[in-house]
């Protein structure tokens, strides 16, 4: 790649052309399994009071029949169901995750993917198009989930650490690089795309706090990401620099970070992959949570009777980021707040011996038995682990302290269904069944696996067929 064109200008590039039979079979293989699980997540999310309200929004707004709301019969403007899907996506905590990029990639890359894949179906009479397949399909979603890594290795943390929330940030861009190859968008059009993508944004993270709003932020960048580039295509220009501009440049401004840092965004792009690095999420909470959790499984190994009244003290140490972020007093505010605290998750899981979607049922939320455990756990950040930079940045060590004087200890670094510790296929359709389940009837469930995970394979569905079991018959009731 010519880096003298300048970040943006290479990665619209690689955009337009990158060829699915570029990816390794290993890397098409989990984004099947990254995709099934955002659509169960979706499925599962459409049963949320939150995303209730958003879909009610967006329906109200009328207009043409274009892209499907999922777990509903609602068809909608192509440019308005990546809303409503992706806040069903985010809206339980339960969606994937690049811990370094601090991105959630699916709830942005497969609402815009589908939506545009509806779109150009809807439009391919009378524009003469072919409509999206299930290997183009998949491909944008790859692209979509490469882009946003790349970006958010880049700028997540820092963003991060400014109090911006990253994933919703660099999400826009992945949904205009997924919205840009359905599309067919030259490369002057999807460096308009980024241009404008980049426009949008400067969600905050404290949206974490309380209230539904967190929900919303991956719906709103996978809409943005969407709407800029179908603007594009019909020919309005954007910032052609938009990610190193020195002064007013995405990355300058929401993170703080110098064009000359941006190398690694297009560095080996196409050939070492990230998206095998994103988690596919075993606990329902926010992804800073997870190693205290795991921690915590490994010091019940140590003494099987341990059990709440026997804690005297709970130290978790941690980065300084992680404390940040998840490690601040926890107040009964809602399943948000509770989603992402590491003090309740912890507590759940040593009161309830789970941390499942049970755990954040409303009536658990301010529970005398989960508050008392709270009350004795103590987050603070770790020197330390600092020094070990940001790639290890969910390092934790616990400490349990017993009233019998005992002190047990355990650490972990990698969570359960990251990377390095991976859920395996069985689980991943585990999940999903249990999720879609929610909403769609058994052999829905069975029929939308088994076309997921055969996409862009010899036995590849058609999309519409795909779109058509993401639909119920009737609006779900709250889960």
């Amino acid at each position: 790649m010519n880096a003298d064109r300048g970040t943006t200008a290479e990665l619209a590039d690689w955009v337009v052309g990158s060829r699915a039979g570029d990816v390794p079979a290993d890397v098409l293989d989990t984004a099947r399994l990254l995709l099934l699980d955002g659509l169960g997540c979706g499925l599962f999310g459409s049963t949320q009071p939150w995303s209730q309200l958003v879909t009610d929004f967006v329906v109200a707004g009328g207009g043409r029949s274009e892209a499907t709301v999922w777990g509903t019969p609602h068809r909608v403007p192509a440019a308005s169901a990546p809303l409503a899907n992706g806040t069903a996506v985010h809206a339980f905590e339960y969606d994937d995750l690049h811990p370094r990029a601090v991105l959630h990639a699916g709830s942005q890359a497969i609402p815009a993917a589908f939506a545009v894949a509806e779109l150009v179906s809807a439009q391919q009479e009378s524009d003469q198009r072919e409509p999206v397949d299930g290997r183009e399909l998949l491909h944008a979603v790859v692209t979509g989930f490469e882009v946003g890594a790349r970006i958010g290795l880049a700028t997540g943390a820092a963003q991060l650490h400014r109090g911006f929330h990253p994933s919703p940030n660099t999400g826009t861009f992945v949904a205009a690089a997924t919205a840009a190859r359905l599309l067919r968008l030259d490369e002057a059009q999807t460096r308009d795309a980024f241009g404008i993508a980049g426009s949008f944004g400067g969600y905050l993270m404290a949206a974490q706090y309380g209230g539904m709003v967190k929900r919303l932020h991956p719906g709103h960048s996978a809409q943005s990401g969407v709407t800029a580039a179908l603007l594009a295509a019909r020919g309005l220009t954007g910032t052609r620099a938009v990610l190193e501009a020195p002064y007013g440049g995405w990355a300058a401004a929401v993170a703080g970070v110098p064009p000359d840092a941006l190398g690694q965004i297009t560095a080996d792009l196409g050939t070492a992959w990230e998206l095998p690095s994103f988690s596919v999420k075993y606990y329902p909470c926010c992804g800073s949570n997870h190693t205290s959790i795991d921690a915590w499984w490994e010091v019940l190994g140590q003494d099987r009777s341990l059990g709440p009244d026997d804690i005297e003290q709970i130290d978790v140490r941690c980065s300084t980021l992680t404390a940040d972020h998840v490690g601040w007093p926890y107040r009964p505010d809602g399943v948000t707040a509770a989603q992402m605290n590491l003090s309740y998750c912890l507590a759940a899981a040593i009161v309830d011996g789970a941390v499942t979607i049970d755990q954040f049922a409303e009536e658990r939320l301010a529970a005398p038995d989960l508050l008392d455990v709270v009350r004795r756990i103590r987050v603070r950040p770790d020197d330390e682990i600092d020094a070990l930079g940001r790639a290890r940045r969910h390092l934790i060590h616990l400490g349990v302290t017993t009233r019998d004087g005992r002190t047990l200890t355990a650490t972990a670094e990698h969570p359960k269904g990251s990377e390095q510790y991976p859920l395996t296929p069985t689980e991943v359709v585990e999940k999903f069944d249990l999720l879609a389940g929610r909403v769609l009837p058994v052999d829905g469930v069975h029929t939308v696996r088994q076309q997921v995970l055969a996409l862009g394979s010899d036995d590849s569905p058609e999309v519409d067929a795909l779109v058509r079991g993401l639909a119920a018959d009737s609006v779900p009731t709250t889960a």
